[in-house]
């Protein structure tokens, strides 16, 4: 596995995004009206193209300080091969492709999206983002 090295006068090394593999994807904990974080699964819809999400996460009840958690669903049931929006605000979100390395469950950090998408767009498209080689139907549910 390499490392990646800073040297001042050495070029730093990254591998591609699609490398990182991690056990559980950071989930955002607590709800705010304004950045709206959520979970969700996306499938590929086969009459226009598009994303469709399955939402996993919801408003959940506020605790002593007053603060709104996020329930999220169980996302270590799901099949192998789910693809999972996880969006921290409304600027950031990553995309996480559900694999099996060995007999462990792992999720490949598949993208980000890190700006704004567009004042008129509730979801991200995750079309344009998706790095052309990978699989045709990483965007299928095993």
């Amino acid at each position: 596995m390499e490392r990646m090295t800073i040297q001042l006068d050495m070029p730093t090394r990254i591998k591609p995004i699609a490398d990182y593999v991690i056990r559980r994807p950071g989930i955002p904990r607590w709800w705010d009206p304004v950045a709206r974080p959520h979970v969700a699964v996306i499938m590929r819809n086969p009459m226009n193209g598009g994303d469709i999400r399955y939402f996993l996460s919801k408003c959940g009840e506020k605790d002593s300080k007053g603060r709104t958690s996020l329930d999220v669903g169980d996302i270590a049931s799901l099949p192998e091969g789910t693809l999972l929006e996880v969006r921290y605000s409304a600027t950031k979100a990553n995309l996480y492709k559900l694999e099996m390395v060995g007999a462990a469950a792992c999720w490949r950090w598949i993208n980000r999206s890190q700006g704004l998408q567009g004042f008129e767009t509730e979801s991200l498209d995750w079309n344009y983002r998706v790095d052309s080689s990978l699989e045709s139907n990483s965007y299928m549910m095993a």
